[in-house]
């Protein structure tokens, strides 16, 4: 089977501000190298992809365009406000579906994850395809081998063998307790759920047709898919394909293990952890200077050289027009931070 990638690439920059904004989230950071995040996703499926489209907001369509541009087999699709996974998906299949004859794969990815490993990436990927080759009517995750017991992902029960590499979802787990991830990850039986999807393009479009008639429906009477009209997309609800199709859907699910590197760098800790540290424990991005500083992080991305001193578990990022101070114990609270810019007057920051 043909394939081709829906790379979802929407989000609000709350998170990483203030390098991310609402015109630049995460995904339009270079945080590993001099590829942003969604270059990187991009370049990873590449190798196999008969090709790519990205779905992301209007907002951001100038960063967005300026990596989409410089592949010849990707192509964007502008949603005019964010309604989330499940409107997102099914605008993608109809895109697809009007530029393509007969059946093929699909994959769906977020835009902003890393991966050190692509080569094992694409292994699973592969594995995925031979599968669903044979079971074109059957709905495909990638898991990933969890390292730890996060709380903050969902998991992926395993159930019984499929084939080798692959299992037979026995049930997918919301996010967890500590105690509760702490005994999925000692059993062995237990993937964190990446949110990566694999698919036959017809049979998902049954589904959306039969689970969720309304998202189906308004996205097929809109005149451009590339760019939706904002008054009929407003209109379809905000649900996530995980709550629309995945818990409804009736038809086998399989999971492929992956153990590739895979961080999804949804704070600043994350990105902290991914970091090379000194002999103390401290990471830097640009000028900095630790004095008598442990286990703390400086992003700079200014010319001028900043000191940080005497501080333990401490994040400090300068921009040209911003700089946040806040602890790495703070990293699940930075939404905060874009509420408080926006209901103090400060959108300009946003």
């Amino acid at each position: 089977m043909k394939l081709s990638v829906v790379i979802m690439a929407g989000g609000s920059g709350k998170r990483f501000w203030p390098l991310s904004r609402e015109s630049k989230a995460k995904q339009s950071l270079a945080l590993f190298s001099e590829k942003t995040l969604l270059a990187e996703t991009i370049e990873r499926i590449l190798p196999l992809a008969e090709d790519i489209l990205i779905v992301s907001s209007s907002k951001q369509s100038s960063e967005i365009g300026r990596d989409a541009e410089k592949y010849d087999t990707v192509k964007v699709v502008y949603e005019p406000l964010g309604r989330n996974t499940a409107p997102c998906i099914m605008l993608a299949l109809a895109a697809i579906k009007s530029r393509c004859e007969g059946d093929r794969a699909v994959l769906v990815l977020p835009s902003d994850h890393y991966v050190a490993e692509p080569e094992k990436f694409r292994e699973a990927v592969g594995k995925g395809l031979e599968f669903l080759e044979k079971n074109s009517g059957s709905i495909g995750t990638i898991g990933i081998e969890p390292t730890y017991p996060e709380t903050g992902f969902g998991y992926i029960k395993k159930g019984e063998y499929a084939e080798s590499s692959v299992f037979k979802v026995a049930s997918f787990e919301e996010k967890p307790c500590f105690e509760k991830a702490e005994k999925f990850v000692e059993s062995g039986n237990y993937l964190w759920n990446g949110g990566i999807f694999l698919f036959s393009l017809d049979s998902m479009l049954e589904e959306f047709k039969k689970l969720v008639p309304d998202i189906y429906n308004t996205v097929n009477s809109l005149k451009s898919f590339d760019m939706p009209e904002s008054g009929i997309y407003e209109s379809i609800c905000s649900i996530s394909f995980d709550y629309a199709i995945m818990e409804k859907t009736k038809k086998p699910i399989f999971t492929i293990p992956g153990d590739f590197g895979w961080n999804d760098v949804g704070s600043w800790k994350a990105y902290f952890d991914l970091l090379p540290k000194d002999e103390n424990g401290n990471a830097k991005v640009g000028n900095a200077t630790f004095i008598n500083c442990r286990s703390s992080l400086a992003v700079n991305l200014t010319e001028k050289e900043i000191v940080m001193f005497n501080k333990e578990r401490e994040l400090l990022v300068v921009t040209e027009d911003s700089l946040l101070s806040a602890t790495l114990n703070d990293h699940s609270k930075m939404r905060e931070i874009t509420e408080f810019l926006s209901e103090n007057n400060l959108k300009k920051l946003l």
